[in-house]
């Protein structure tokens, strides 16, 4: 299967022509709801499923959705077990005291050295498995994956559990270090990817060394 190269902000285009319009689409790592937004428009019969654990960014995830009827909202992090959890919330250098986009369930390591974005405190917050949140809310059925968790993204595949088959699409960030403590490579993602019988669409980046992490688009090839 060819795989294209592409912008990140052509993605929601190439996902498009694998879903129908009315998709339920998960999207982990949200922020402060930007990529959000563009699903909820992109699929206005759609229902969009928003994870942030960050209270900060919960709160600003909230208000930016809150004129998209079709968008829920979680203050949780999707993991592979159910508890409690230490996050590293991330900072920009010249914005302190803001939550910035980086933060993540795993320690930082490498990227430390590759990013300005520094790590002040950690705070604790509440994990799911994508399989017992969707038992909790009565879903049978998910039909894309959005996940942007800073090396925690092969963790929420893992335990995705009966819901896997069903998904049609998914994208993901992969990292070309260990810029998180532990963060899966790049080729671990894939191999677990093909061996659940989704191939390598698309991505996002033409090799890896101009920056130290990037995207790929997943397809279910059984679907």
């Amino acid at each position: 299967m060819t795989t294209s190269i592409f912008k990140p902000d052509q993605a929601i285009n190439q996902i498009k022509p694998y879903l129908s319009c009315n998709p339920t689409i998960i999207e982990a790592g949200a922020f402060d709801g930007r990529d959000t937004q563009r699903l909820a428009q992109t699929w206005p019969n759609g229902i969009i499923h928003a994870f942030e654990p960050v209270p900060e960014l919960f709160e600003r995830l909230k208000k930016n959705t809150a004129h998209l009827p079709n968008v829920h909202c979680y203050q949780l992090a999707l993991s592979d077990k159910n508890g409690i959890a230490t996050f590293y919330v991330s900072e920009k250098p010249h914005k302190p005291g803001i939550s910035s986009q980086a933060g993540s369930l795993r320690k930082p390591k490498e990227r430390l050295s590759r990013s300005p974005i520094h790590f002040p405190y950690t705070i604790e917050v509440e994990t799911i498995t994508l399989a017992s949140w969707a038992h909790i809310h009565n879903i049978s059925h998910i039909d894309f994956l959005w996940l942007d968790m800073q090396g925690h993204e092969l963790n929420v595949l893992k335990a995705a559990n009966f819901l896997l088959p069903g998904i049609s699409i998914i994208y993901t960030e992969v990292g070309f270090i260990e810029a998180y403590d532990q963060q899966p490579s790049l080729e671990m993602i894939k191999n677990w990817a093909e061996s659940h019988n989704f191939d390598e669409i698309g991505r996002t980046f033409a090799n890896q060394t101009d920056w130290f992490f990037g995207n790929i688009l997943l397809v279910n090839s059984r679907k």
